[in-house]
């Protein structure tokens, strides 16, 4: 308890007065911290942090209900302008879409299909808002040529240039259009061109399988959206590649189906985020089916071929796609953690379920009757396991890819980007969520209790 009181107290008066922060000393006693090389968290330390960095980690003694410490988790895919209820990020929005990143955890997260964001950057600094650290792709290349007009936020056809101000990250959308196909000669000589260049080629394939098959064929060795029906990889394309599945942007669709249901997971979402408990949670109500709007393949397909394809899952990087619609800065994450979890789960009596009838939406998504997006789990042993998998991919995967400066782990020497939970997430059934608090830089950048006005938020 009085270790406790001192961590508390610690980051109080790193709240009122931040700056100080990064001259002082936190000390967090008797503190079990993620151990990335074993994949598992570390017996109790002491963590001592100095001058925005981590100065010391020495054994401690065991406590009873330790916090834990994870690295700051990193996002590989969002959009910052779009406001995930269909318009755009108004500057009065931005601080709490900051926030709402850091209040999941995310130290880093990577822009994509947003305009430029120096001037996002420089009034961050100016108004002193808290919120990750931002990187930003080159503009994405529509694939095969589109009209775009002055101004877009996209580049047309392969004839796109570097922003040398931008990262190495080069997306090329293959959208498939009209049912015309993609020349592989031509995309394989721009991938080469990219690298050549000292940039990596990304293909963004919205879930389409002629975009799949073609990105593969032409070594592309990141690829993001689900994975179409039928797809058969080769299995040196199994070992080859990063997958970001964004799962929760076709899931949201066709959630938006069932109101009720949809209202039901409103509820689980703001018990795991107050953040978006307290800005986002009313903001989105799902409208009737449009059949325009949805996509003609059930999720269920989709969630059948990650399945299907096991070998893959080692090779996964979390990409959130927050703005999207539905899709909240925070929220975005939880969807598809669960997501990946509810997948990942041994598939534990399965003929049983295959002779249950289904009798509604939930039926046709899993195969099975269920109202939230991971039912309380009948696997139990297997769930550490999966969540050890999804940290390390939050991690050390998806931080390294960013190339963000704590390389998704927490060290001796590194930067201190972590968060504070009062729970072992291995063991509780929500997952790797809510979390108590999020250092950034040795700052306190969030906390989910109750703050005077001009402390963190």
């Amino acid at each position: 308890m009085k270790n406790r009181r001192l961590l508390s107290l610690t980051l109080f008066l790193s709240a009122i007065a931040p700056s100080i922060l990064l001259s002082q000393s936190l000390k967090m006693k008797s503190v079990r911290i993620w151990d990335s090389e074993k994949a598992n968290f570390s017996g109790f330390v002491n963590v001592e942090v100095s001058q925005g960095k981590i100065v010391s980690i020495q054994q401690a003694k065991e406590i009873p209900n330790p916090e834990f410490i994870l690295p700051g988790f990193c996002d590989a895919s969002v959009t910052i302008g779009a406001n995930a209820v269909g318009g755009k990020t108004s500057k009065g929005e931005l601080p709490k879409v900051l926030l709402g990143y850091l209040s999941a955890g995310f130290s880093h997260i990577e822009s994509v299909a947003d305009p430029n964001l120096a001037p996002l950057l420089k009034e961050m600094a100016k108004s002193k808002w808290n919120g990750p650290i931002l990187s930003q792709s080159q503009k994405p290349n529509l694939y095969p040529e589109l009209n775009v007009g002055d101004g877009a936020i996209y580049q047309s056809g392969l004839k796109g240039t570097f922003d040398p101000k931008r990262n190495r990250h080069f997306p090329i959308f293959l959208k498939e259009m009209d049912n015309r196909g993609f020349s592989q000669t031509e995309l394989f000589s721009k991938r080469k061109e990219v690298e050549e260049n000292g940039h990596l080629a990304l293909a963004y394939t919205f879930a389409d399988k002629t975009s799949w098959e073609d990105a593969l064929d032409t070594g592309f060795s990141v690829l993001f959206h689900p994975m179409p029906e039928g797809t058969n990889l080769f299995r040196a394309q199994k070992r080859n590649f990063l997958w970001a599945p964004m799962f929760g942007i076709l899931y949201l669709q066709e959630l938006k189906k069932n109101p009720e249901v949809w209202k039901e997971e409103q509820i689980h979402w703001a018990k795991l985020n107050p953040h978006y408990a307290k800005y986002w949670k009313e903001s989105l109500v799902p409208e009737e089916e449009n059949s325009e709007s949805f996509p003609t393949i059930p999720f269920s397909v989709f969630a059948s071929q990650f399945q299907l394809e096991k070998e893959t899952h080692s090779n996964l990087l979390f990409a959130s796609g927050a703005g999207h619609l539905g899709l909240f800065p925070g929220q975005a994450a939880i969807v598809e953690v669960k997501l990946w979890e509810s997948l990942l789960q041994s598939d534990v009596k399965k003929e049983e379920r295959q002779n249950e009838s289904p009798s509604n939406f939930w039926d046709s998504v899993f195969g099975r009757k269920t109202y939230t997006i991971l039912s309380i789990p009948k696997d139990e042993e297997s769930l550490p396991i999966i969540r050890r998998r999804i940290i390390q991919t939050l991690t050390e995967t998806t931080c390294q890819y960013l190339g963000a400066d704590h390389g998704g782990k927490l060290r001796v020497g590194g930067p201190a980007h972590f968060s504070i939970l009062t729970e072992n997430p291995l063991k509780r059934t929500s997952g790797i969520f809510p979390i108590e608090s999020m250092v950034l830089g040795g700052k306190l950048v969030y906390t989910s209790k109750p703050t005077k006005e001009g402390t963190a938020k």
